[in-house]
């Protein structure tokens, strides 16, 4: 054990299990790694009463894991009443969504006594969705892991959909909304970036002295290591969840723009959509009998290995997707779009392949199908990528020697 361990109180919007979203594996990964080092303690809100059964996986990496049902789940009634009352707050003041269920009145009071009463070294946030109280609360360092920076993030979905009629609505609400994200960066004293980009945007707005450390998503590579499972011929994976609109946009792509020219060469290609809560548009690409839409799946491992290899065609995007390096992990060979992996340091040919235009996106995924061995040495020299740069060691674990470290420096200013 590398010193005594010290305590952090982790603070999640949601228990980060069952792992349906790449920030559940994050979170997941982050607690595992602060474990060795920290007496960690998480609090969080369930997302439904049902998911209470998913407490022990997450207890075994906690000294004390405090869950709570929000008040909006309560009952349909609570739910459609509070979805008014945000309505309004919305509207009138710009609020978030997320931070407005971040601060129900009932989960403010909670997470300020957790506070309070207790005695930290380091306070770790996740997103920056936190009423300035929460932030301010207590002697401890506060540190906040920004995953993107949301304005920048919001602001690219918006740009993609149609002009509204209340486009100065929509105007007014960024406005706010980038006025409350930098209000709330201002009071931690760490802010984690997952890369280079976003340290640059948030001292474009910060300033140039904000302490800022860059920690990418990682990924554990024990968990995501390669199947001698055979994959099934001629068959495509695309993996991400589908309530988000970045992804259901790359999928409906992906099967107008790419997968017809695919199907030109091999007319028996077949495509499988992995990801939790897929809309309808999403699910009426099932009636074709070359695709499948799984849905929520317990292990996605065992859909990953049926591929002979992964597409994300984004025609836009923001952040980390630690999908990428869980494919990569496996050594299943993936071709992405370069808006799938902005910002995330990787190159074209360097344990995956990148192509924008259809056509030569298209050529990309044939010429993997049709050479096995090309396959198998794409994905041989991913893994060694992810094992080097991305691991949960190389990411998370330096992470958590970085703040064990900061805890010491600040305590002798």
């Amino acid at each position: 054990m590398k010193g005594t361990k010290k305590k952090l109180l982790f603070i999640n919007s949601h228990l980060p299990y069952p792992i349906d979203q790449g920030i559940a594996a994050r979170v997941t990964n982050l607690l595992m790694s602060f474990s060795q080092r920290f007496e960690v303690h998480l609090i969080c809100r369930l997302r439904f009463k049902e998911r209470a059964v998913y407490i022990p996986q997450v207890k075994m990496y906690c000294s004390h894991l405090e869950t709570f049902l929000a008040p909006n789940r309560r009952t349909q009634l609570h739910r459609l009443l509070y979805k008014i009352y945000f309505a309004f707050s919305h509207l009138f003041k710009g609020t978030p969504s997320d931070f407005f269920y971040n601060n129900l009145p009932a989960i403010k009071k909670k997470l300020l006594n957790r506070i309070r009463n207790n005695s930290y070294d380091i306070i770790f946030f996740e997103y920056w969705y936190w009423d300035r109280d929460l932030i301010q609360a207590g002697n401890a360092i506060k540190v906040v892991d920004t995953n993107d920076f949301q304005f920048l993030r919001e602001s690219r979905i918006r740009e993609n959909r149609p002009n509204p009629p209340w486009r100065p609505l929509t105007s007014f609400l960024m406005n706010r909304y980038l006025q409350m994200e930098l209000e709330s960066l201002k009071l931690f004293n760490l802010i984690v970036a997952t890369n280079k980009e976003d340290e640059k945007s948030f001292q474009k707005y910060l300033g140039a002295n904000k302490k800022i450390i860059i920690s990418p998503t990682g990924v554990d590579t024990e968990y995501f290591s390669p199947r001698e499972t055979r994959a099934e011929e001629d068959s495509l994976i695309f993996y991400g969840a589908m309530a988000n609109p970045i992804n259901i946009d790359g999928a409906l792509y992906l099967y107008k723009e790419i997968m017809p020219l695919i199907w030109e060469k091999k007319k028996d290609a077949t495509l499988m959509i992995v990801g939790n809560n897929p809309p309808p548009e999403i699910k009426a690409l099932a009636s074709d009998p070359r695709i499948t839409v799984t849905g929520f799946v317990e292990d996605v491992r065992d859909y990953l290995a049926k591929g002979k290899l992964v597409v994300l065609p984004f025609t836009y995007g923001f952040g980390h997707r630690g999908r990428v390096f869980e494919v990569m992990a496996m050594g299943i060979p993936i071709v992405v779009t370069p808006q799938a992996i902005l910002g995330m340091g990787l190159e074209n040919g360097k344990g995956l392949l990148i192509e924008e235009s259809p056509l030569y996106f298209a050529q990309r995924v044939l010429n993997i199908l049709d050479n096995p061995e090309y396959a198998r040495e794409l994905g041989r020299e991913a893994r060694r990528l992810v094992l080097e740069r991305f691991s949960r060691q190389a990411t998370y674990d330096r992470l958590t020697d970085f703040l064990f470290e900061y805890v010491n420096e600040r305590r002798q200013i």
